[in-house]
């Protein structure tokens, strides 16, 4: 009993230690945009001697506003894209086997492999000989592909899992293929759906690099290039940066809050049995 008692406690300080060191950079981001500038030099790791909430109203106003909302516009479609597309070819391959399936299940998680900057260049051109540079497709179409194949995976793997008489008991009913998918299949993908939704939602509303590539107009920036607008080039205003990264970080926390019991059942239940 002891020793159980003692491995318990000794789990315990691990957990707690891992709590702070994760969770630490955040709570001193919060405080740390409460602060002046000149005191967020003066005493970067102590309390604010005085509260300033306006932070967040001025990093409202200076334009964060504009940058979340294009951040959450290209976010949700893109994971809705996502969504659909993943469990439509999760489902076909792993209900409708054919001759080349596999190879083809193998090539989709190849792209798992692909690092995402080499892929700059020719997407640039593409976009460019296609007229899609500085759009919403130019970013809408590369995040979907860049996530579809974890996607795919976590989606294969769990239908496949599915008893086959679910199906059978529809095709009975008078279901088509369509019909089979969309009222038994994709309701039972609440795990995986969660989980790919989380996944990719952090993926996208972080990313710096297409943004920065594929957009050049003001109107559809992202966060993670409007935070720049924050700093010039011989001083920035940390306080007020540290009070927009709060405001860019709160829809991650509440989703992930909302969602996270899902994320451990996607993760398992996605997971191709052998």
């Amino acid at each position: 009993m002891p020793v159980k008692k003692t491995s318990r406690v000794a789990i315990y300080i691990v957990f707690l230690f891992h709590l702070v060191i994760t969770g630490y950079p955040f709570v001193w981001m919060l405080i740390s945009s409460f602060k002046s500038n000149k005191e967020y030099f003066a005493n970067p790791w102590g309390i604010p001697a005085e509260w300033k909430f306006q932070n967040y109203v001025n990093a409202w106003n200076e334009g964060i506003s504009g940058y979340l909302f294009n951040s959450l516009y290209i976010t949700l479609f893109s994971v809705i894209g996502l969504l659909i597309a993943s469990t439509l070819i999760g489902f076909y391959l792993s209900t409708r086997a054919f001759k080349g399936s596999k190879l083809l299940l193998g090539m989709f998680l190849l792209g798992m492999m692909i690092p995402i900057h080499s892929t700059l260049i020719p997407l640039f051109t593409m976009a460019n000989s296609l007229k899609a540079y500085d759009t919403f497709w130019a970013l809408f179409f590369p995040y979907i592909a860049f996530n579809l194949p974890l996607a795919i995976f976590l989606a294969y793997g769990f239908f496949r899992e599915i008893p086959k008489e679910l199906e059978e008991a529809a095709l009975v009913d008078g279901c088509n293929i369509y019909q089979t998918f969309f009222k038994i299949y994709f309701p039972l993908a609440k795990p995986v759906l969660a989980t790919v939704t989380i996944l990719s939602f952090f993926n996208i509303m972080n990313d710096f690099v297409f943004p920065l590539i594929m957009v050049s107009s003001d109107s559809l920036k992202t966060l993670p290039l409007g935070l720049m607008m924050f700093k010039g080039n011989f001083s920035a205003d940390y306080s007020l940066i540290s009070a927009a990264l709060v405001i860019t970080t709160t829809p991650i926390i509440i989703m992930y809050a909302f969602l996270q019991k899902y994320v451990h059942k996607g993760v398992a239940a996605g997971s191709v049995k052998g």
